[in-house]
């Protein structure tokens, strides 16, 4: 738990929701991961929409897992037209 001051009015902010606005960021800074939908709970990352590779998704569980995720729930979908 942490307490940031936001115009002088202080309110919590727990682990998820930092794992969570780091992930935001750091995803909305690869196209690739632009579709990638998150949430996270009691230390879980979940992970859905679509990425274009396996390369894609192996990043965006890396980064999961860099920001401090305990695990990677993945639910993503691979849209490249050979990953069948």
């Amino acid at each position: 738990m942490q307490l940031v001051h936001e115009d002088f009015v202080v309110r919590e902010i727990n682990r998820d929701e930092i794992i969570a606005q780091t992930l935001v960021e750091w995803y909305g800074r690869r196209p690739s991961l632009g579709s990638v939908h998150i949430a996270v709970m009691n230390g879980t990352a979940v992970l859905r929409g679509e990425v274009a590779t396996e390369r894609d998704r192996a990043l965006a569980i890396e980064l999961a897992l860099d920001a401090g995720a305990d695990e990677v729930q993945d639910e993503l979908m691979l849209t490249w037209p050979l990953a069948a």
